[in-house]
Formats: C-alpha cells, sequence, structure tokens
C-alpha cells in the first residue's frame, strides 16, 4: 500500500512551565531511576477524533494549559537532570525551565490515517511528522528538556498528541498517572488538583550505608569495563514492526501451552521467544528479561501517587524449551519483597551497569494494563493511546512490549510491539503466523 504523502506545517517551540511558582530546589534520584540501559527517552501517540458538537474547543489552546497547571503537582518535569558529583549520578534541578510543546497541522484526516496498512496501530509512520522532536538512544539526558510534546490537529477536527518522556523521570507508569492528571486538568481547568497526588519519595530507595546486595543480578554487565550506552544509530538500524493477537488467537496459544492456566503474558512470551530463537538461529547462552513493577509490595512500600522508576529487571538465562517454567520462576524471584532493594544497593556497590547478553538477550514488557487509549481530554477516549514504537534505551538483543489494543474492525487484542535486525523482519513474521495458524487449526477456531 502507498504511502500517504500530506504537509505538515509545525509551530515554533514553546517552553511550557508550571502555571504557578513551584520550590526551587535539587531533587534525589534513585539508583532505579538512572540505571545506565534506562538512559533514554519513551514516546507515545494518542489519536482523537473530533467533537463534533456546537462548542468546538482547540485541543493545542485546551492542552497548553492543561500540561502548564499539571506541572505545578508534577514540577520536577519542568526541571533539567543535571551530572552528579559521582560518576553515572544525576540530580534533578527543579528550575521550572519549562518542557517543549509545538502546535502542528496536518492537512490529513483520520479516515485517511486509518488506510495505511496497519492502520493507526503503532510504529506509525508519519511519527517523524507528528512529533518532530522526538529523540532516540541516550541523546538529552542532561541539561535539556524532559519531556516533548506536540499536538497535531487534522483535517477532519481530529488531532494527534504526541510525546516523548525522559525514561529517568518515570517509568510508563508513573507518566500514565501524570497524562491522567493533564486530561483531568483538559476537562476540569478551574479543579484544585489531580484526582492521583503526585509522589517523588525518591529517597525511600536510598541503598543502605554498606550495600550488600542479597540476590545474584544476572541482568548486569559485569565487565570491569563496562560499554556506553549505544548510539542512536544502533536504534534506527532495527526495524519496528507490531504483530496483533485477538483473544481468539491468545485462547488458542493456552491450550497448547498448559491450558487454561497458563497467563496471556506467558503464552506471547514463549511465542515471541521460540520464533526469535529459530529465525536468528540463536544457539548460544540466551536471556529473558521481564520487568516487574514493585508498588505496593516490595520494601520499603512506595506511596501511592509515586511516579519515578519503580520496575525491577530480573532475568533468567534458558533454552526456548524450557521458557514456560523459567517463566515462572522469574516472576517469583523478581516479586521478592527485598529484591528491589538488592538491585538499589547492587549499583551503589559495582556503579552503573548496563544490561548483560548481547544479541541473544530478550526483554518483554507487558504495559496492557495502563489503558492509555481511554485517557480522555474531553473529546472522549482515543481511538489508539499507548507507546509509539520499541527499541529505544540501551537494551541489547530484542525488545518487546504488549500493550492493549483494538483494530479498526472493533476486535479487541494485544500488540506486541518489537524491534528486530531487518534482514528477519518477515520470516519472524512467517514463524509467529504460522504457529497461531496451527493452533487455530488444532482448537477448531
Amino acid at each position: 500500500m502507498a504511502k500517504l504523502k500530506f504537509p505538515v506545517v509545525i509551530g515554533e517551540v514553546e517552553l511550557i512551565s508550571p502555571e504557578s511558582p513551584t520550590p526551587a530546589e535539587f531533587k534525589y534520584l534513585s539508583n532505579l531511576d538512572i540505571q545506565t540501559g534506562l538512559l533514554g527517552h519513551v514516546p507515545f501517540i494518542h489519536y482523537y477524533i473530533s467533537q463534533h458538537t456546537s462548542e468546538q474547543r482547540d485541543p493545542v489552546t485546551v492542552l497548553r494549559r492543561a500540561l502548564s497547571k499539571t506541572l505545578v503537582h508534577y514540577y520536577p518535569l519542568a526541571g533539567r537532570l543535571r551530572p552528579g558529583h559521582e560518576k553515572g549520578k544525576f540530580l534533578m534541578d527543579c528550575c521550572a525551565e519549562g518542557v517543549v510543546f509545538r502546535a502542528a497541522d496536518a492537512d490529513v484526516t483520520l479516515e485517511q490515517l486509518k488506510t495505511v496498512s496497519g492502520g493507526l496501530r503503532p510504529p506509525s509512520p508519519y511519527l517523524s511528522k507528528f512529533l518532530v522532536d522526538d529523540v532516540w538512544g541516550c541523546h538529552f539526558i542532561t541539561n535539556s528538556p524532559l519531556l516533548r510534546m506536540q499536538v497535531t490537529r487534522l483535517r477532519c477536527g481530529g488531532f494527534v498528541l504526541a510525546y516523548t518522556v525522559n525514561h529517568c523521570v518515570c517509568d510508563p507508569h508513573g507518566f500514565y498517572q501524570f497524562i491522567r492528571a493533564v486530561s483531568e486538568f483538559a476537562r476540569e481547568p478551574n479543579r484544585f488538583g489531580p484526582t492521583q497526588q503526585a509522589v517523588w519519595s525518591r529517597e525511600l530507595l536510598r541503598p543502605c550505608n554498606r550495600p550488600k546486595p542479597s540476590f545474584p543480578h544476572l541482568e548486569y554487565n559485569m565487565d570491569p569495563n563496562p560499554n556506553d550506552p549505544a548510539p542512536e544509530s544502533d536504534f534506527r538500524n532495527l526495524t519496528q514492526i507490531s504483530i496483533f493477537f485477538t483473544r481468539s488467537e491468545i485462547l488458542a496459544l493456552k491450550s497448547h501451552i498448559n491450558g487454561p492456566k497458563t497467563t496471556t503474558h506467558t503464552a506471547i512470551i514463549a511465542l515471541l521467544w521460540r520464533a526469535r530463537t529459530r529465525v536468528l538461529g540463536l544457539k548460544s547462552e540466551t536471556r529473558l528479561f521481564i520487568p516487574i513493577d514493585t508498588r505496593g509490595r516490595h520494601q520499603p512500600l512506595l506511596p501511592v501517587g509515586y511516579y519515578g522508576v519503580a520496575s525491577v529487571i530480573p532475568c533468567t538465562i534458558v533454552p526456548a524449551k524450557q521458557l514456560g517454567s523459567r517463566l515462572s520462576e522469574l516472576k517469583r524471584y523478581g516479586s521478592d519483597k527485598d529484591y528491589r532493594a538488592s538491585v538499589v544497593d547492587f549499583f551503589e556497590a559495582h556503579g552503573p551497569r548496563g544490561f548483560s547478553g548481547g544479541e541473544g538477550a530478550f526483554l518483554v514488557s507487558d504495559v496492557s494494563k495502563l489503558r492509555f487509549a481511554d485517557v480522555d481530554f474531553g473529546w472522549g477516549p482515543g481511538v489508539y493511546g499507548g507507546l509509539a514504537r520499541s527499541g529505544t534505551t540501551d537494551i541489547p538483543g530484542m525488545v518487546a512490549f504488549l500493550v492493549g489494543f483494538k483494530r479498526e474492525d472493533g476486535v479487541d487484542g494485544l500488540l506486541a510491539l518489537l524491534s528486530l535486525p531487518r534482514g528477519a523482519v518477515d520470516a519472524f513474521k512467517d514463524e509467529v503466523h504460522n504457529v497461531i495458524n496451527s493452533f487455530k487449526m488444532r482448537s477448531g477456531l
């Protein structure tokens, strides 16, 4: 299918600061926030249809104002990361210098965008038009805006909201909390504050005075001279793809792995893992990484409203045939109430470390419970909302995200966002679809 060509008029950069004065101070960042493998920016995109009411509001005006109001409560996001005194350490300078905001107008409709192969599902072939300040890799981590946002009005009256956020300040759970606060101020500009109070509290994750990790941490590179984060070109050389799984396909997968007790997460990871192993011919040591959110279960307990990085990313060394049992063990291991404290102490004892594993590594993050598409700025839920692509931080091998997605025909399911070597894409897709079709036939679907 031919790629659409349409002009986009991009406005000048604005720096949006908190609407009212905020504390000028330096804040502590935890060792989880600044781990080398997560030094990067995470891009998101939302699509909204026209309001079709007598009150035609301008999304640029609404979101610009809501963003400024939200930054009063999340004022560190309007600051800058500064290098700390120790190598690899950073501090948050709450200087209120502001976040990047752009207005744009595109001569295209939402219906036209849906006609592109894959529709509105990521990775969007037009992300560079809808987010001209997109950032790849570890560039612009310090002394630079932490959030870059663009609102693009479409000819049909709908609009596209795209933004990229510095991973050191928020993980996906934290930024979901932030963008929901923006939506509340967009709908109710006179409200006093967001429903969910913003909590910094990174001090709760300080290491012990005498750091002593209590777990082995196979996930991190123990080379005495660890490599610097990968350059932008390394990420751009990978091809971004997505594969959609319907609920019936997921059910067929689960029934042929270990029956209904198998989780959706396990079933999809097992399929992707095996397909990648076969297509790339991986025979050496391979490692599986699973991010686990520690909110509400690890010690010390993080307060409700905490929006920093709260995930640990344990890994296991495993052959494909043993993935199912090892995955369950890995989740239990990473969910231990003391594991997060061990990770924090590990970094304090050994310094900044990237992830281990090389080409054979595979990281899968399930963010499907974060319903970005349901975020309502006053135009109702989005047609799609969530991650815009995969593989933008210094994680070796293949990175996949599982996100909730509803196709244009109304079919609901999960979308796997993947980054792969360009030459392996077609074979990988064929492998996945062949397995799915085989399981569906056996299940009579």
